[in-house]
């Protein structure tokens, strides 16, 4: 009897070695090299680690079916509803940690030691916002495709019907402080001379010629760097070489030396200005506003001006 209880206990240690060595080899060597915090990634980079057991791919186009008539494949899909929650009756704002932790853990199946390379489309900046809330959870093996979907069809690479399989995970979040500025962190550094707030929304919903909240306009001496104005191209949209994006930050008098504030109606278009300036300009001190106008505008006491001049 015991001889067959330890004879049945090798096979089946071998029948886990056989299956999850492959595995373990994988996650000890880093999928893509220079992947110490986000970053973009480029098609020529990622397309053939699609099924590497220790990248999480998420897709975060706006269409649910758009996914399903075809993806990235082992492509996950989450929609960018599920990063609102709303808060003391203010819509739109961030889930807590342990919500969050169980959306990344369960429902993607990611844990602390996985990469994340996540796309959306153009015009759509879904992917910079989940950038956002992990790097806010202290994650820091994240990926934005460049180009996104459009880049990735363009230049017919695979793409799928098929779900990916995979199992619940353990995700864990440090929250970074430092990531995130909350209503009163602002009000409080309006006249602070170190301290730059840029409005990522469009120039007619800054200036208060659109928008549907009780009050138009925007934060007073925020300026106005419309979000999509650090993309270039039609049909495909990537970011703008790094030269390029410091003269137009140059132009705006935009400087890395001062505590830089991104906000916009609710944080996600702002998210593609903090993952610009912290991660592809390399500003070390930016900060995402995540109430944002929404919650702004909606008290009374906080200040708002109206027109183009901040």
């Amino acid at each position: 009897m015991e001889k067959r209880r330890s004879l049945a206990r090798t096979v089946e240690i071998l029948i886990l070695t056989f299956f999850f060595l492959p595995t373990f080899l994988f996650a000890k060597s880093p999928p893509i090299k220079n992947f110490d915090h986000p970053r973009l990634i480029e098609t020529r980079e990622f397309q053939n680690l699609t099924h590497h057991p220790s990248i999480r791919i998420v897709d975060l186009r706006i269409s649910f079916l758009d996914y399903l008539r075809g993806h990235i494949p082992n492509a996950v899909y989450l929609h960018v509803d599920n990063l609102f929650v709303p808060e003391k009756g203010i819509p739109a704002q961030a889930p807590d940690r342990i919500c969050l932790e169980r959306l990344l853990g369960d429902n993607l199946g990611l844990s602390n030691q996985m990469w994340v390379i996540l796309y959306s489309e153009k015009s759509n900046p879904n992917a910079a916002f989940l950038a956002w809330t992990l790097d806010f959870l202290g994650h820091k093996k994240v990926g934005i495709l460049n180009g996104g979907w459009e880049k990735w069809v363009s230049e017919k690479l695979p793409t799928t019907q098929e779900y990916p399989s995979f199992l619940p995970n353990k995700f864990f979040g440090k929250v970074i402080r430092e990531t995130l500025a909350d209503k009163k962190w602002v009000r409080d550094r309006l006249m602070a001379k170190q301290v730059q707030i840029l409005d990522a929304r469009s120039p007619k919903q800054y200036s208060g010629e659109e928008g549907e909240e009780i009050r138009r306009g925007h934060i007073p001496g925020a300026k106005n760097l419309f979000w999509e104005t650090t993309l270039e191209g039609e049909e495909i949209r990537v970011w703008k070489k790094k030269e390029d994006l410091e003269k137009l930050l140059a132009e705006w008098r935009i400087t890395r030396d001062k505590e830089t504030i991104v906000h916009c109606r609710t944080g996600r278009e702002a998210s593609h200005l903090y993952f610009t300036l912290k991660y592809v300009i390399g500003f070390p001190n930016v900060r995402l506003y995540r109430g944002s106008w929404v919650e702004w505008s909606a008290d009374r006491n906080m200040p708002v001006k109206i027109g183009m001049d901040p």
